[in-house]
């Protein structure tokens, strides 16, 4: 291999595995037992995070999501959803934060995972979704079961750390 080659081959190298680490997102959680003599609800907070090294100046970031799980046994997808504005957390990257009520004493539905997309518009006014596979109905799922500690609270305040919860790509077509 002649020196121009093995250099064009290096930096083509780099430019693909760079390329991959250009998008990234990660989701930590915790979650606590409300009235500690009752057992009435668990409350789960999430904080979500998304960076994209590719997005121009000005692009702004929406959360698309719902909750999963189950009601009397059967499987559920995209419970109550709703889009939250995700503010700039750092230099291209997005953050936001929020609570929800998992379950309560008295129903037999809980929330398992989160179930989103990120809405990505663009200055120009064009958007993009990225849910980490091309399948028409894709989402990502983030697992409120990777909260390892769930201590009881007689208020609302949170006790204990965030835990990193496990992200998965779902295709669905």
């Amino acid at each position: 291999m002649t020196a121009p080659a093995g250099r064009l081959l290096a930096l083509a190298l780099f430019l693909t595995s760079s390329t991959s680490f250009a998008i990234e997102q990660w989701a930590d959680g915790r979650a606590v037992l409300h009235s500690c003599l009752y057992a009435s609800s668990y409350e789960a907070e999430v904080r979500m995070s998304y960076r994209n090294l590719t997005l121009p100046w000005g692009t702004s970031v929406y959360l698309v999501h719902g909750w999963g799980g189950f009601n009397n046994g059967v499987a559920f997808d995209w419970d109550d959803t709703q889009t939250l504005a995700v503010p700039a957390s750092a230099p291209w990257t997005w953050a936001v934060t929020f609570r929800k009520t998992t379950s309560t004493r008295s129903s037999p539905k809980w929330y398992e995972q989160l179930q989103y997309v990120w809405k990505v518009v663009l200055p120009d006014g064009s958007v993009f979704y990225e849910k980490g596979n091309d399948s028409a109905w894709g989402y990502y799922s983030a697992d409120l079961r990777d909260i390892a500690q769930r201590p009881c609270t007689s208020d609302d305040n949170f006790i204990g750390p965030p835990f990193p919860l496990g992200i998965t790509s779902v295709v669905k077509d």
